[in-house]
């Protein structure tokens, strides 16, 4: 029987390409979404919008994690913040109030 699907508490964040020795960084993995989301979208779309993006970078995320697919080659990460190869991310950048509020109802759901 496959696993059960879940959101993890965490996430480790490397600040650059997979294969650059750049700084890794834990975070509560709806604060990587809140962060994500503010460096990738404009708080002043539609609420719609907003929240289709908010679950598109959710997916995108836990594919990362479910399939551990950095780690499966040997990295100490589970994402990178490389548009390159994942999505943008900023470590210590403000978060959007309306942002913050989505994810926590959706994580809060």
């Amino acid at each position: 029987m496959p696993g059960i699907p879940y959101i993890p508490q965490y996430i480790t964040v490397h600040l650059g390409p997979p294969a650059s020795n750049a700084r890794n960084v834990t975070v509560s993995f709806p604060d990587y979404i809140k962060t994500v989301a503010s460096s990738e979208i404009y708080p002043t779309w539609p609420e719609n919008a907003l929240r289709a993006n908010i679950t598109a970078i959710v997916t995108f995320a836990l594919n990362r994690l479910y399939t551990s697919w950095y780690p499966s080659q040997g990295y100490d990460f589970d994402i990178t913040n490389s548009t390159q190869y994942d999505q943008a991310f900023v470590y210590g950048r403000d978060i959007f109030d309306n942002i913050s509020t989505l994810v926590d109802e959706l994580f809060d759901d």
